[in-house]
């Protein structure tokens, strides 16, 4: 992209600028009268743009002969803060009968980095160059201690700061280094190139948001306002986020899942009607009132009205008799009534034994609950589940998936502190991710003791990739890729993970996630009175039931004989006073 004076248009509009960027542009000639505009404007049109290339080259043509005014030219360009974004910085200076090309050292800290160093003279007479020299260097193999700047937080097993005497990372004013997957990463980043990091850490707001005004909080906060240059802290590739930063290559693979609560033994009185559908149940209930009443309106030699002739009541017991394979009264009169007996014998006998059956192979083995292994249980489950941060439910927000759409609804971000409150309680998932090489990242609201109220489901709810963040113009980011490859390839991220979760995580939750899914021994034990709580649950039905009769029954008698009590005495009073009148005429 050539900017030069008569283009003075791109100044007033923009978008020339972003668009030249967006179409791929990573070198711009520049005209001395363009310089400042140029980098008034190089930060903002790039953190606008979609199109990302941290390799940027910028040659800045003087053609001012005066002293003063290259000077001057020079010195505006030396102290502008956007030459910290640019590492290929090229000027090139007239200089009596020759040009002198200049770059700024930028490796070091300010003041030195803003020094400008003669890299070559070009003599345009003979068409030469007076050394040869190259003249975009590689100034990014030994950065000389400079400082960038880390937007980061205390994330286990990922970043774990630490304090040494000989740390490379300063972080309020003292020395520190850092531990963890990406911790590592960061400080092998350092050494390997020279430099050092300044940690900036926001633990209340952890990743942060970002908000349309280029704003925000956090991790990612810090970075889109440029208080930082690079972020990392297992964060993904979120599409949510990706207008605002530069992303690395994927790390290292990350599959998020969540911790369920453990299934609970059935009470055995449930296990009762567990044994047949509820269509099932439904027929079975039809079909003994159907016998019932048919029982008790089949014709019979006894009268209906005689004392004799049993009631409604008597038929519906006498067929819950022939249901429960008890002794039952067989009508055998006649042929119809033999017909009857003989169906209902057979139909009990074949639903009881299958019952019977049923039952007997179930109470074998402890019941419990079903499991929320998929994410078709976890859906139909309904349960809300927990995170510290909305970042861990990113990946999935625009899923058309209809059971993770049911899933994100209940969807709840948790304070730090709270999560502990409910992992003891143990009743709502928690999330959790599963490392590269197989270990689990979980926080420190799990303990030995309430890990094991959860079971891991065997689905993962999503897979993602950690990556750096970086703004749009930090010229590092091909490096650090670079790095996180060698890393990843010579496997490196194996023995940083198997170092780091021994040396920082609890280690009975890392066993016990592992063996959330194994089902304890069956052992033969002795019956309990919990597993005859269901017969004694149908009795005390029963007898309440009775009860409840017989007080009825006593309310009623005691009625009726209150109603023959009131007329035995309206009759008495009647004949006393035809009594005493006969007597007073007499």
């Amino acid at each position: 992209m050539i900017l030069d004076l008569d283009r003075k248009t791109l100044w007033n509009d923009n978008n020339s600028m972003l668009a030249a960027i967006n179409l791929g542009s990573t070198v711009f000639i520049v005209d001395e009268n363009a310089a400042l505009p140029f980098l008034d404007n190089f930060i903002r049109m790039h953190d606008e743009a979609m199109f990302r290339k941290p390799e940027k080259f910028v040659v800045v043509t003087v053609q001012s002969t005066s002293k003063p005014r290259i000077t001057e030219i020079l010195e505006v360009i030396q102290n502008h803060p956007a030459i910290q974004e640019i590492a290929n910085l090229l000027l090139i200076v007239p200089s009596g009968e020759r040009y002198e090309l200049l770059t700024h050292r930028y490796v070091g800290n300010p003041p030195e980095a803003l020094d400008l160093l003669l890299l070559d003279a070009y003599f345009p007479g003979n068409n030469s160059f007076a050394e040869g020299n190259m003249l975009f260097p590689n100034k990014l193999k030994d950065l000389m201690g400079k400082t960038y700047r880390l937007a980061s937080f205390y994330l286990l097993p990922w970043v774990m700061p630490r304090q040494t005497d000989d740390g490379i990372i300063n972080y309020l004013n003292q020395s520190y280094t850092i531990d963890g997957l990406d911790g590592y990463l960061l400080v092998l980043f350092c050494k390997r190139l020279n430099c050092t990091w300044d940690l900036l850490i926001d633990q209340y707001w952890q990743y942060g948001q970002v908000f349309e005004n280029h704003t925000g909080n956090g991790m990612v906060g810090a970075l889109v306002e440029r208080k930082a240059d690079f972020a990392l802290a297992a964060v993904g590739a979120w599409h949510q986020l990706f207008r605002y930063f530069s992303f690395s290559i994927p790390i290292q693979w990350i599959g998020i899942t969540c911790l369920q609560p453990r299934p609970t033994l059935i009470e055995y009185w449930k296990i009762i009607f567990m044994m047949f559908s509820t269509t099932v149940w439904a027929v079975l209930l039809v079909t003994f009132v159907l016998i019932a009443i048919l029982d008790n309106y089949m014709p019979t030699m006894i009268e209906r009205w005689s004392p004799n002739r049993r009631g409604i009541s008597w038929s519906f017991i006498n067929v819950l008799c022939s249901f429960l394979l008890l002794p039952s009264v067989m009508r055998r009169s006649r042929a119809s009534e033999v017909m009857l007996s003989v169906g209902l014998s057979a139909f009990t006998l074949i639903v009881a034994s299958v019952y019977i059956g049923k039952i007997h192979s179930i109470l074998a083995i402890p019941v419990y609950d079903p499991p929320i292994d998929t994410i078709i249980d976890f859906a139909e489950s309904k349960l809300r589940w927990n995170a510290p941060h909305e970042v861990w439910m990113y990946l999935i927000a625009e899923s058309e998936n209809p059971h993770i759409k049911q899933i994100l609804t209940k969807f709840h971000v948790a304070p730090i502190p709270d999560l502990e409150t409910i992992a003891n309680r143990g009743l709502e998932p928690i999330v959790m991710a599963k490392l590269h090489f197989g270990h689990s990242m979980v926080g420190e609201w799990f303990t030995a003791e309430n890990i094991e109220n959860y079971r891991l489901m065997t689905d993962f709810l999503y897979y993602e990739y950690d990556t750096g963040y970086a703004t749009k113009t930090w010229p590092l980011l091909g490096q650090f890729d670079h790095l996180s490859m060698w890393y990843r390839d010579g496997c490196l991220s194996r023995f940083v993970e198997q170092l780091d979760v021994f040396r920082y995580m609890n280690q009975r939750v890392q066993i016990s996630i592992e063996h959330s899914r194994d089902r304890p021994p069956n052992k033969l034990k002795v019956m309990e009175v919990d597993e005859i709580e269901g017969g004694l649950l149908m009795l005390g039905i029963g007898y309440a039931a009775a009860i409840l009769a017989f007080v009825g029954e006593l309310v009623l008698d005691a009625a009726k004989r209150k109603k023959v009590a009131k007329r035995l005495a309206t009759k008495w009073m009647i004949r006393s006073v035809g009594r005493f009148r006969l007597n007073s005429i007499d």
